[in-house]
């Protein structure tokens, strides 16, 4: 018995971007508005607000390298007083935006 196997080009189907949520956006903005205001009003707990901050962009959007970036520099004395989580979020949202 012959059997035909098919094998289908992947390039021929390009995957979509999934579309950006509101949700998704307003509640990412949200924590790092928070953790960038926190970092100003307590200083001293810094370490929590960006751990915490780091773990809530990993659930809102999953694994992106571009994070990594983003953590280098709370981690260096007086740089972490800049609002790193807001750009970065708006960051996020652009790019995200730019590819729909």
């Amino acid at each position: 018995m012959k059997r035909t196997i098919i094998i289908k080009d992947a390039a021929a189907v390009a995957p979509t971007p999934p579309q950006i949520s509101t949700l998704r956006c307003a509640l990412s903005l949200a924590c790092a508005l928070a953790a960038d205001g926190l970092q100003w009003l307590f200083p001293p707990l810094w370490v929590l607000y960006d751990g915490t901050m780091a773990v809530a962009l990993l659930l809102i959007w999953g694994w992106r390298w571009e994070i990594a970036v983003a953590v280098i520099p709370e981690l260096i004395p007086g740089l972490d007083l800049f609002p790193t989580w807001t750009l970065f979020v708006g960051y996020l949202i652009a790019v995200r935006r730019k590819k729909t």
